[in-house]
C-alpha cells in the first residue's frame, strides 16, 4: 500500500471472531489459576500475542466506556417554586407552568375546605 492510498480505520480491520477468541482466552486463563506463561504453554499460545491482546482489549474497552459515558443532556432553566402555607397546615407548592386559572381554582377549593 503506498502512502497516497487511504488507510482503513482500525475498527474496519477488526476481526470479531478473533476478538471473541481472545476475550474468551483471557477469561479462561484467569479461571485456570495458571500463570500466563504456564497457560500459554498448555494452550500452545504465543506469550507475546497473549500480552498484546490483553493490552488491546483493555484499550478497546476503555475507549468504549469513554464513548458511552458522554450522554446528551437537556439543560432547563431553574424552577423557582412558590410555596403557600395555610394556617391549618396545608402546603401548596406551585412550579413554573401553572396557569392562573388552575391556581385560583385550587386556592378557592382549599379556602372552602378550611372553613
Amino acid at each position: 500500500m503506498s502512502a497516497s492510498q487511504p488507510t482503513q480505520r482500525a475498527d474496519q480491520r477488526r476481526n470479531p471472531d478473533r476478538e471473541a477468541f481472545w476475550r474468551q482466552t483471557l477469561s479462561d486463563r484467569l479461571q485456570s489459576g495458571l500463570s500466563i506463561r504456564a497457560f500459554c504453554e498448555r494452550e500452545g499460545l504465543s506469550e507475546p500475542a497473549y500480552h498484546y491482546w490483553r493490552r488491546e482489549l483493555k484499550k478497546r474497552d476503555a475507549a468504549n466506556t469513554a464513548a458511552a459515558s458522554f450522554l446528551p443532556v437537556e439543560v432547563q432553566p431553574p424552577v423557582t417554586p412558590i410555596e403557600i402555607v395555610f394556617s391549618h397546615g396545608t402546603i401548596v407548592r406551585i412550579g413554573n407552568g401553572c396557569d392562573r386559572a388552575t391556581l385560583e381554582t385550587v386556592l378557592a377549593a382549599l379556602e372552602q375546605r378550611a372553613c
